[in-house]
Formats: structure tokens, sequence, C-alpha cells
């Protein structure tokens, strides 16, 4: 009796042991379907204290791009700050990572005028035509501005002004300014 008794405890063990392995295999393949196909999908809090972040570089003049009113400001006075998250974010095989948020804060006519603009890498097909580049106007406090209820967000913002803009240097990843 005893016999069976520890026999059937082993076994219990060896199945629960099997089924623990099999549901942790499980989540791994499921982690790793992730990974394979991340997104980033940005929200109010994704570009508040956007001013605190690393400042790439500061323009001011007329924007060479040629962009015109675009980001506001085609005149003398503007001002052109650009913001990534940190000054580690690099391109890997050519491209910023899913993730990599870049900011703009345009100030003209003497800093009485102002425009903030973004953009963030989205990932996971979002945009394949502009390379997942999703873009955004923000509100002074970074909140994503909402204008007339439309919420100023996408791929094709401005009736795809943004991603036409930025398709002249889709070799740097539709980034202007960081190489």
């Amino acid at each position: 009796m005893k016999k069976a008794i520890i026999l059937t405890s082993a076994l219990s063990l060896l199945l629960i042991t099997s089924l623990m392995q099999g549901c942790k295999n499980n989540s791994d393949d499921s982690d790793d379907n992730m990974n394979a196909n991340p997104e980033f999908v940005a929200d109010n809090n994704t570009f508040a204290g956007y001013e605190s972040w690393y400042l790439h570089d500061t323009k001011t003049g007329v924007d060479p791009a040629n962009l015109g009113m675009a980001h506001g400001g085609a005149d003398s006075t503007s001002e052109r700050k650009i913001y990534f998250t940190s000054s580690s974010v690099t391109k890997q095989n050519g491209e910023f990572p899913v993730g990599t948020i870049v900011s703009k804060k345009t100030t003209w006519d003497n800093g009485n005028m102002t425009m903030i603009t973004a953009m963030a890498k989205r990932g996971n097909n979002f945009d394949a035509d502009g390379n997942d580049w999703e873009y955004f106007i923000l509100n002074a406090d970074g909140s994503i501005l909402v204008d007339g209820g439309e919420t100023k967000r996408g791929a094709n913002l401005n009736n795809g002004g943004c991603k036409s803009c930025h398709g002249k240097v889709s070799n740097n990843d539709y980034i202007f300014t960081k190489q």
C-alpha cells in the first residue's frame, strides 16, 4: 500500500511539473511573438515634461528645410527646439527603434506664437508606408491637442502633410535633425 501511495505521489508530482513547464513554454512563446512585432502607443502622458528631455538641437531663423508654416514660424524670429527622450536614442540598422519619441517646440513672432509637434515610432505595421511613425500636435502641457472634436494625431495628420514632408528624409528614417 505504501508503494502505491509513493508511486501515485511521484507520478502526480511529475505531472504537475510537466504541466507547469508547458505553461512556462507557452508564456515564453507569446513573449517572443510580442517582441517580434512590438508596438508603442503614445497617450496624453507620453509627452508630459518634454522640455526636460534631451535638447538635441536649437535652430533659429527661417527653416532651411523649407517647411513653411508646417511647424509654425517661417520668419527670422523663429526658434525651433528639438527634443529626444534621451541623448542615447540612436538608429539601429538604419532605423530608430520602436518607442522613439521626438518633440519640437517652435516659437515665432518674437516669441508671441508657439506650436508644439511630436512624432513617435509606433511599430507593428502601424503605417508601413511611413515607417510606422505617428505624428502629433500638442498643447503646452504636452497633452495631445483636440481641436473641433478631432484629436490631432495619426499617420495622416494634416491630410498626410506630416508624412509627405518627413518622407523627404526617409533615408534618415523620417527625422530631419538626428543622423
